[in-house]
Parts: C-alpha cells; sequence; structure tokens
C-alpha cells in the first residue's frame, strides 16, 4: 500500500509516494533535512544542488558500505555454519566410537568374567 508523505527539506516541500511507513519517511527527510542545512550553514558558496549532489554521494557511499559489511557478515556467518557442520560431523563420529569402544569394553568384561 502506498503512502502520501509531505515532507520539508531545505525549506522546499515534497510530496512523496512510499510503501514504507510514514514515520519512517518523515525520520529520513529530517536526517537529510538536517544534514542538507549543516552543509548549507557551513559553506556560504555552495547551492542547493550542490548540497543535494553531496547529499547523495554520501548516501550512496554509507549504502556501499554498509553492502559491504553486510556481505562480510554474510561470508562469516556462512564460514561460522560450516564450522559448526563440521564439528558435528566429529561429535557424531565420536560418539559412535565411544559407543563402539563401550561394547567391545562389556564383550572384554564379559571374556574375562567367564575365564575367572
Amino acid at each position: 500500500m502506498e503512502n502520501r508523505v509531505k515532507v520539508r527539506i531545505i525549506g522546499r516541500e515534497y510530496t512523496l509516494g512510499t510503501d514504507d511507513t510514514p514515520e519512517y519517511t518523515l525520520e529520513l527527510a529530517r536526517e537529510l533535512d538536517s544534514r542538507m542545512n549543516k552543509m548549507l550553514a557551513e559553506s556560504k558558496t555552495l547551492s542547493g544542488i550542490d548540497v543535494a549532489i553531496l547529499s547523495a554521494l554520501n548516501a550512496m557511499d554509507e549504502a556501499s558500505k554498509a553492502s559491504s559489511n553486510a556481505d562480510n557478515i554474510r561470508l562469516q556467518l556462512g564460514e561460522y555454519v560450516t564450522s559448526a557442520d563440521k564439528a558435528r560431523q566429529r561429535y557424531e563420529s565420536a560418539k559412535k566410537e565411544i559407543a563402539a569402544l563401550k561394547k567391545r569394553i562389556e564383550e572384554l568384561e564379559t571374556k574375562l568374567s567367564s575365564k575367572i
């Protein structure tokens, strides 16, 4: 369901169509407005379009780094799953070996007790 949300960014009003919640969209707009106003305040030579371009570049940088971090986390998770699977296989193998050794001990004890 598409939501229509009115936001104000550096003094201009925009009506956005989004599938996200209005609260989420408003929070993003507030953050963008804050960043863009800070840039404008810090540099009297930047125009609105300059600030928009720099904000877009910053957002793309953040998104790229977040995506890279997510990829690294997925890779680590895959390695952990593989390691856990190998550990589980070693555990199952050790359980079978223990069971076989217990059976062998019982057989030897029975054989020893019958000779006594």
